[in-house]
């Protein structure tokens, strides 16, 4: 297997076909170490094309113990698009990121909306997850948000009575 640095550099070198073989070469054999380097790589200016493909990879990963590589990024990360792609990841995720709910909550609240929105499709998707404590804090939350993402909260909602 080639080593991490050489599948990090193929995947950054934009050829598409060095890219391919990258992929591949990380879901057959790839662990968190690579996973974390990854995530590092998308907070770099890279193609559209690009971060797409490694956003895809990402949110392939099985392992539980990527989500805490996942949001550790989302809590040191200020950039707005890099949130919103790693924000794409966990709903994109068949990982259950229902404990980080909070996380998701505050980026609702404190990020633009087009941050926010992303962070929406995220806590939506957790709805069947979230334990009826988890479920009462978040209406109670969105009963009083403010009215320039009034929208994003009424989706919410929305979700959390169809789950009833």
């Amino acid at each position: 297997m080639e080593n991490n640095e050489e599948i990090l550099k193929k995947i950054s070198s934009g050829d598409p076909e060095a890219i391919a073989e990258a992929v591949d070469t990380v879901k057959e054999n790839g662990d968190l170490v690579i996973a974390g380097k990854l995530l590092d790589i998308l907070s770099q200016p890279l193609a559209p094309s690009t971060i797409t493909i490694i956003a895809n990879l990402l949110a392939d990963i099985k392992d539980n113990q990527f989500k805490d590589l996942l949001i550790q990024k989302l809590e040191q990360t200020s950039e707005g698009t890099l949130k919103k792609e790693l924000l794409r990841i966990v709903w994109e995720s068949s990982l259950d990121y229902s404990s980080y709910l909070d996380h998701f909550l505050q980026i609702l609240q404190e990020d633009d909306f087009t941050v926010a929105f992303e962070a929406s499709t995220v806590i939506e998707n957790l709805v069947p997850h979230l334990m009826p404590e988890q479920r009462t804090k978040l209406t109670d939350i969105l009963q009083v948000f403010p009215e320039d993402k009034k929208f994003l909260a009424e989706n919410i909602l929305e979700e959390l009575s169809y789950q009833e």
